[in-house]
Formats: structure tokens, sequence, C-alpha cells
């Protein structure tokens, strides 16, 4: 099955970047093409958790079923959906690479219905859509999560030092 991997380093720890993408509520946000979320949308996800996506592909809406996989804080989310009769896994990682920094891994495995002729159709045009998704969703997590950082982020982006303090003398 053909994937797609991106990854972005985002200023803020594991545990705050896992706890926004694991909040599915935040999807519409950042994650490129979802329009509507219902389902098991309190927080946290739970393995076995069922969403319902209403997507835009190809300039169409569509409805997708999705079930969570693999959750586990703050390192990794995974789920399996259907849309459209194809069919795909994503698994999105944090992994933190320094003090406030993130690495967010995203990477979609997908099946075109059709056969071989999906095959082609997902190496010859729908994988070069993909890749430019999975591109602007993670550029958009990352503009929102390093707009609004936690308590710890703004402390690790100035060496530690409190601001609004009084100065030393």
């Amino acid at each position: 099955m053909p994937e797609v991997r991106h990854h972005v380093l985002i200023p803020v720890s594991a545990e705050r970047a896992w706890d926004f993408i694991a909040d599915v509520r935040h999807a519409p946000r950042w994650m490129f093409g979802v329009k509507q979320i219902t389902g098991s949308l309190s927080p946290p996800l739970r393995q076995g958790d069922r969403l319902q996506i209403r997507l835009v592909a190809g300039g169409k809406f569509a409805n997708s079923e999705w079930v969570i996989g693999e959750c586990e804080r703050p390192r990794l989310v995974s789920s399996t959906g259907h849309a459209m009769g194809a069919s795909a896994v994503l698994r999105i990682e944090c992994r933190e690479v320094g003090p406030g920094i993130t690495e967010v891994t995203q990477s979609l495995t997908y099946q075109l219905p059709g056969g071989a002729l999906g095959l082609l159709a997902s190496r010859f045009g729908v994988s070069g859509i993909m890749e430019m998704q999975a591109q602007r969703s993670l550029q958009a997590l990352r503009a929102i999560l390093a707009e609004s950082p936690g308590p710890d982020e703004s402390e690790a982006r100035n060496g530690g030092a409190q601001l609004g303090g009084a100065p030393e003398s």
C-alpha cells in the first residue's frame, strides 16, 4: 500500500503536542480536508473509540468512519478509516528531541479502490495530493501550537528566564 510520511519540529513538549492532537475536536483546525467530526469526542482518546469524519476529497464531501487503534500518551495515536471505497491507517507520533522541542511525524498508508487501476491512480496522481495535504496539515499544527505555548514551553524558549520579573542587581 502507498504511504505518505511527513514530519515537523514544533517548539512544545511532546505531552502538549500529543494532548492537542489527541483532542480530535481540534482536527478541523489543522488537519487538511477535515470539516467535521462526530463520535467519541471527549478527551482523552481511547483505543476502540469510533469517529465519523466529514472530509473534502477531490472537491467533494465524503463521510468516513475511523476507529482509534494505538493510543499512548505522549508518543502515539493511530487510527484506521474507510471512505469512498478507500481504506487508510493514520499514525501520528510525537518524539521530544530537545527541551520543549517535539518532532511530530504523520504517516498515512492508504489503499484506493479499483485494484491495479487504483494502485496506478495512487502512484500517478493521488500520492502528490496526499503529500501536499500532509505537509499543509503539519505546517498548520506547528503554527497553532507555536503561537500559543504552554507555561513549560515559554520558559524553555527563554532559557529558563522568568518574564516580567525584577531585574537582578
